[in-house]
């Protein structure tokens, strides 16, 4: 089994963060109920765990209640983290109080209703056209040097093409079956954030790789790890790393940069805003929004190139 196959990231969000103290304890996996139960990513519930726990350990090490906000600033200092952190941190705490004040009439603090840091938000990275085809072909030339079994050469080509090809989410892709997909459509019915369902259609591509897979394996999840069980979401990333490093592509670039490369090609190719805010899932098209400032340089780094006056 690969690297990429190792199903040892399964751990649940409650395992990897609940602290030994009995009443801390009890309480993070309380929280962690909580925000399974409201349907948070398996990525949401980790990192609010964290920062919980993280705060949890600085109160404790200056004998506060879990509700004293004194010196709630000097733990975001010491946390050494960057704005766009900092208010994840935030948001974990106000999170963790709206569900004390359900539970335990724990009322939300002042300090952090007041507190908001402001960030400017960062473009998506996302790959150029030619750096996309050059990984979507990575899984054909290593299989074709013997360095990929046949198995791992059809499901990673299935898997990229399929981030790329339809712009789902890595959450939303490790949780598909077969039984989600309409083959002769070109179709797949994804359960997004809050549980929400939607319709997503994807290319011929993907559609001739996920047939060519489910040919060779029988399985009924839509991209399995060798063991017939659901590609997790850290095996995706680790098999990703692989063909960037074999394409020599960007190493900081996720499975999370085919779903910005597939948003940022089709404004770039005429589509209409609201439905790519559609195909993405996006509940506010002030999210969706963000891809026509890439799409803005785009059409300034073409201009600047080809103009005679710029």
């Amino acid at each position: 089994m690969s690297k990429a196959d190792n199903e040892g990231d399964s751990e649940s969000p409650s395992e990897a963060f609940v602290s030994r103290n009995d009443a801390e304890a009890e309480h993070l996996r309380a929280f962690a109920q909580y925000l399974k139960q409201r349907n948070y990513s398996n990525y949401t519930q980790r990192d609010y765990l964290q920062s919980v726990t993280e705060w949890y350990r600085f109160i404790r090490g200056r004998g506060q209640a879990i509700e004293d906000m004194r010196n709630l600033n000097v733990f975001l200092q010491q946390r050494a983290v960057g704005k766009r952190t900092l208010n994840h941190d935030l948001s974990a705490l106000r999170t963790f109080f709206r569900f004390l004040e359900q539970r335990n009439n724990v009322p939300m603090p002042r300090e952090l209703k007041e507190i908001s840091p402001k960030f400017e938000a960062k473009l998506p990275m996302f790959f150029t056209v030619e750096q996309i085809e050059k990984l979507l072909q990575t899984p054909d030339d290593m299989f074709a040097a013997g360095r990929l079994s046949e198995f791992l050469w059809r499901r990673d080509k299935a898997l990229l093409e399929l981030l790329y090809g339809s712009g789902i989410r890595i959450g939303e892709l490790t949780g598909l079956r077969c039984e989600h997909v309409q083959w002769d459509r070109q179709l797949i019915r994804v359960l997004g954030k809050g549980r929400k369902e939607r319709i997503v259609p994807f290319g011929k591509p993907a559609l001739e790789a996920l047939q060519a897979l489910h040919r060779y394996v029988q399985t009924p999840f839509l991209i399995p790890n060798q063991a017939g069980r659901a590609l997790t979401a850290r095996s995706a990333e680790l098999t990703m790393k692989k063909y960037l490093e074999a394409a020599q592509l960007p190493l900081n670039m996720t499975p999370h940069s085919c779903r910005h490369s597939y948003a940022t090609h089709l404004l770039q190719n005429g589509a209409d805003l609201r439905v790519v805010q559609e195909l993405l899932g996006h509940a506010s098209l002030s999210t969706t929004q963000k891809y026509t400032h890439v799409n803005i340089r785009f059409l300034q780094n073409i201009y600047h190139k080809a103009h005679p006056q710029s």
